[in-house]
């Protein structure tokens, strides 16, 4: 299952995603275009406005596709 067809939270999602690619907000946060400080937010369970487009760019590093 990819991020972007993942039907869990978006939280849950990223959080699994973040291990696998850094295991920190700090790593992550530049992958995926954003601060340590909102994946710190979405990651506490914040809506993110750009979630379909963050879970497709978590799918395109899974596949190294980014």
């Amino acid at each position: 299952m990819t991020p972007i067809s993942n039907p869990r939270p978006f939280a849950e999602v990223l959080r699994d995603w973040i291990g696998r690619h850094g295991g920190s907000a700090y790593a992550a946060a530049p992958r995926l275009h954003t601060t340590e400080q909102t994946l710190g937010r979405w990651l506490r369970g914040s809506t993110c406005a750009t979630e379909t487009a963050q879970r497709a760019l978590m799918t395109l590093v899974d596949e190294g596709r980014a």
